[in-house]
Parts: structure tokens; sequence; C-alpha cells
């Protein structure tokens, strides 16, 4: 590759040193959204320094654009020191200043110079799921020691590339891996390849460091701590023949030093990749956010959704921002982490929320009977289970009238499901101390007071399997069971509560099952028309007429996006579009087009019938006589 690019250099290098000719400065990209959302970046820089620009996006590649700017058919374009570096047949170096130098050592008897580093580099990245195992191996060289072959997912591009690509990457650090999941470079590529890890049918991902989806997922990017990786930092790339006959465009590049950092390119990059927004409307509004937006590709309200701590770090917030963008393109998603999601969720600042069963309900004082919120439930997107962790060896009765137990934040989902066990549980009527604190933080703290023998237990809401119970059962805790919740009725009294059994094996030093009770995690939408709570609910009774339907097609859009074979819990409110018959059902009242068409002339048949009943004896003689006349 190196003698090729040494080639094309030296056929090409007599053209550049043609006279340059006035005319607009023609501003190459490649065939991929960060390319063109730099072209208009350099474009629109120049014309704010009345410098003529245009962009022209016939270059597809680093060989293309190269070939085509020493041909004096481009003028500027930006590229990857990376690149410039592969190309040249230089050894990768992994910090960005110095793989700009070498960079521009390289170039330079090419006639070819760079401008000013732009603040972000487009590095590529390992990625694993958020809260699985090989998340906490933390870095590339730890997963040489992974129990089990490694099926990795990326683009067909870094798969084919042979100095920085899969192989060399397999090499590098002795990885038993597969290349399980190959995808184009596009932007429904990155969705289907973003997709797969988290429905854990790879167990890393191959992308760039600027992807949208690493801050919108909370994807985990594994260091790469042999820096097998080089800098991809992106600069200017031009003549140096060009910058010195026209200094001006020299100084209009300058101002762009640092501009763009990695998580402004995220966001630039999902403005135009999510929301189909325009590369020129885009950065316009980067350039000068007084801009109003455009009504193109954006929306003036974006979906917001409200998520707790916890969820955001088991994963499931991932997973339905995911089926958000999917079911409706073209919206912003933006995600709130809060305490509290139904919060802002009930004050109309956020259209979704992610809530389990009991955040749909409060506690009546005057009979200890649930009663709902102004929130309705939409789909299933999991099952949290309560777990009462104690000190290691405690074996007695934990949740007593003497005991102290933490559950986390005040207005989190285990206070609130704690509040409802109590409610159920005889000898459940312990001390329940919420945390000043918020999210995994919250728990943690607790988890240290009840090592200190200040609190006798901890409870957490949380999914099986949740990788901070897991740490905490391995800083000397241990998980004890809540069992009697069947008793006195509880199953009617609170049925979006159930019975559940935590297999064994399901955490470190858990031998044997365990019982305890949990709830669906669902998405949830505020009711639009606010009602008085209704009663005590029980079987069934979310079904009844107080819940309005949500628009046409929406929980379809939804079950289909996640992709959902269980139901809702008929227990918990929900729209009664949300309880639509199974498909099978659906077939089968539905009407088929013969049935239709004997229905129909049944119907003309007897209104001509009815017709010929109702009319006056002599009618028809009358108007022959009529006629006659």
């Amino acid at each position: 590759m190196r003698y090729r690019f040494h080639c094309l250099l030296l056929a090409l290098l007599t053209l550049s040193g043609c006279g340059e000719i006035e005319r607009p400065i023609l501003v190459g990209t490649k065939d991929f959204a960060e390319q063109q959302i730099m072209a208009q970046l350099l474009v629109q820089t120049l014309r704010a320094h009345a410098i003529p620009a245009e962009v022209d996006d016939t270059a597809q590649s680093s060989m293309g654009a190269i070939g085509a700017l020493l041909a004096g058919n481009l003028d500027l374009y930006v590229e990857y020191t990376g690149s410039i570096l592969m190309l040249t047949g230089h050894p990768p170096v992994h910090d960005p200043a110095n793989s700009y130098s070498a960079a521009e050592q390289q170039l330079e008897p090419f006639n070819l110079a760079l401008g000013p580093l732009l603040g972000f580099s487009n590095d590529y990245v390992v990625l694993a799921r958020p809260g699985s195992a090989i998340a906490g191996l933390a870095t590339l060289s730890a997963l040489a020691n992974a129990p089990q072959q490694l099926r990795m997912g990326m683009t067909n591009e870094f798969r084919a590339r042979p100095l920085d690509g899969y192989d060399a990457l397999v090499r590098r650090y002795g990885l038993r891996a597969e290349p399980s999941l190959l995808v184009p470079s596009s932007a429904a590529g990155k969705d289907e390849l973003y997709a797969a890890l988290l429905d854990g049918d790879i167990d890393l991902a191959v992308g760039f460091l600027t992807d949208a989806q690493i801050g919108e997922l909370e994807l985990v990017v594994l260091a790469d701590d042999r820096g097998f990786f080089p800098a991809y930092a992106a600069a200017p790339l031009t003549r140096a023949s060009l910058l010195q006959r026209r200094p001006a465009i020299a100084e209009a590049l300058a101002t762009l030093e640092d501009r763009v950092s990695t998580q402004a390119m995220r966001s630039l990059v999902a403005e135009v990749t999510n929301l189909g927004a325009d590369p020129f409307d885009a950065v316009a509004k980067f350039l000068d956010p007084t801009l109003p937006r455009t009504p193109q590709g954006t929306l003036a309200r974006p979906f917001g959704i409200a998520i707790g701590g916890l969820d955001a770090a088991a994963g499931q917030a991932a997973e339905v921002v995911l089926a958000l963008r999917k079911a409706f393109p073209g919206r912003h998603i933006e995600v709130s982490r809060v305490a509290d999601p139904l919060a802002p969720l009930l004050a109309d600042e956020v259209r979704y929320a992610l809530l389990t069963g009991p955040e749909l309900f409060t506690l009546e004082e005057t009979n200890n009977r649930p009663a709902r919120v102004n929130a309705n439930a939409l789909v299933p997107v999991g099952f949290d289970v309560l777990h009462l962790l104690v000190r290691e060896g405690d074996t007695g009765a934990v949740w007593g009238p003497e005991a102290k137990l933490g559950v986390g934040p005040a207005s989190g989902v285990t206070a609130r499901t704690a509040t409802f066990v109590e409610a159920g549980i005889d000898a459940a009527r312990a001390m329940l101390v919420p945390s000043a604190t918020t999210g995994i933080t919250a728990f943690r703290a607790q988890a240290a007071q009840l090592r200190d023998a200040e609190l006798d237990g901890l409870l957490i809401m949380a999914e099986i399997g949740h990788p901070l119970i897991t740490d905490l059962l391995l800083s000397g805790l241990q998980l004890v069971a809540i069992d009697s919740w069947e008793e006195r009725g509880n199953r009617l009294a609170f049925p979006f509560l159930q019975p559940v059994t935590i297999p064994a094996d399901s955490y470190p030093g858990q031998s044997s099952p365990l019982l305890s009770v949990g709830s669906q995690v669902v998405l949830a939408a505020a009711r639009p028309d606010p009602v008085d709570a209704v009663g005590v609910v029980g079987p069934g009774s979310a079904a009844i007429g107080q819940n309005l339907p949500v628009a046409a097609g929406t929980v379809a859009r939804l079950r289909d996006a996640l992709d959902l074979v269980e139901r809702l819990d008929p227990s918990l409110p929900a729209p009664v579009r949300a309880f639509e018959p199974p498909p099978e059902r659906q077939a089968s009242i539905g009407l088929s087009l013969a049935g239709s068409l004997a229905n129909l002339v049944a119907i003309l048949t007897l209104a001509v019938l009815i017709r010929l009943y109702l009319q006056r004896p002599g009618t028809h003689r009358g108007a022959r006589d009529e006629a006659d006349h």
C-alpha cells in the first residue's frame, strides 16, 4: 500500500504545480456523516471569512481524496492523522499530538500541509454492553483471559484493514475471538451493530470514538492499554502552495483549532444520522447557537425519557432508548437520570419514564391499599426483583420491628416497594432508612453502613444479576430470602408485586434458590387527562374505563421495536390500547372479504323488502295513469 501511495503522489505531483485559478475553494468529503459535517464546517468557516467555498462529495476514500487534492480537483478536506500514517507506511502512533507531527513530516515532500487539529480524534474503540461481565474487565489485555470465545461485531471496512483491523487486533492482544457480525459503515449498519451488542448476540463491538450511540446507550469503552489503535486526530488537509498563495485560508482555518470536542462531534453526528438533520443546518447551529432550530429533521419538542440510576447502570435504559429511536425515527431522544423518574413524567417534563410496577401506585394511609397515580404503563421492558442483603453470617430474622433497613433514595423504587411489602407482611415492620444521596452511590454508602453494623439489612430493587449486587456480595455481604408474601391475600391486594424465586447461582456464593417479590419494569407515559385515583386494585382492574387510549399504533410500534413476546401485567394501569388481543385472536375476529360481501348483500336485500312493504297500495297504478295522459 505504501508503494501504491507513493506512486500516486509522484504521478500527480507535477499537476499540483500548475497555476491556481481564482475559483471557490472546493472542500471534499468522504461517504459518511462525520465527513459531511466536517466539510460543512470548513465551507461555512471559509465563507464567514469572505472566502467563497463549495462542497464536492465525489471523493469516497482517503486515496481518492488525496489524489483529487494533488490533481487540483479538490482544495481542502478533513483527514485523520492515523490514515495519513498508514497510507505513507509510517508505524502507528498512539498519541494525537505525536501522530499529528509525524503526519506533517510524511506529507511535506509532497507539497501537502495540515491545518490545525480540530479537537477530536475519531479513534477505533472496542465496546461492551453496560453491566456485562466483559465490561468489568476494563482493558483489552484482560480479554485474553476471558473463559469463552469472544463474539465480535464490526464494520466490513474494519474487518478488512491490514494494519489496524480485526486480524491485527486479535494478534496483538492474543484474543480467542470470531467476527460474528459484519455490518456496513452506514447509520443503519451502526444501529444493527449496537442493537446486537445490547441484545447479547455479540460480546464486543468495534466502533468509532465519535459514535453517538456510545453516550446514548452508555456503552463501555475498553481501554487500549497496549496502544494498538493509532490516533485518528482530525485536521484539514490541503496543498502547501495554496496556503502560501492565499494566506487568508490559513487564517480562517486557524479559528477552528480545538473547536470541536469529541462530545460535540457525537452530538453533531447524532443530529444528522438519528434525526435526519441536514449537515449544513447542524453545523450552522453549532457555529452560532443563537440561530433558531430548523424545522427539517428535528422537532420542536424532543422525546424525553426519565430513568432511575439503577436502571441506567443495568442496561435496560439503553435498550429502551434504542427502541424509541427505532420506533420513532427522526425524533431526538433526551435521557434524564433522576432518583424518581415518576416526578418529571407527572410534571410534563418528559414524554416517557422507565418505571417498575410499585412506582405506578401510592399507598393509601386510611386502608393500606394501593391507589393509582396519573400514569399509564405502555409496554413491558424487563422485571425487577427485591434483593435483601445482610452481613455475611447473619441467619436470624432481619426484617422485624427492631431492624433498620437501608432502602436507597427516599423517592426511589426500592423505598416504594419496601413500603408495600411492609403493608403486606405482618412480620415486616422494620425502620426503613432512606439515603440522602441518589443512584448507585446511595446503595454503596448504605452497604458500608451495613458492614459497620449501623444498618441490619439493605434492600435493592433491581433485575436479577445486576452488577451492583454482585459487587456488594463480593464485599462481605450475603443475600437472604423474603418469604411470607403469599400470606393474607397479598396477591389480590397488591397484584403488581409477584412472588418470585431468585435461581441458585445467580450471584457469587448463592448456592440455593431464594424467595422474593418482584414486578414488571415498563415504559410509562403520563395520563393525558389526570383523574382521581381509583380505589383498591385487583386482578383485571387496570382495564376499566378510566384509562383513555393512546394514539393509534403507538403501543404496537413500541412492542415491535422492543421485539416483545411477554405482555403487560394486567394489574398495572394502562391505556386500553395496551390490552389489544394477541395476533391469533385479532385474526380470528377479523372479517373475510367473502363474509363482508355476503353481509352487504343481506343488508341490501332486507332494505329493499322493507321499502316494498312500506309503500302505499295503488302507488304504481297512479303513476301508470299519469304516464298514459
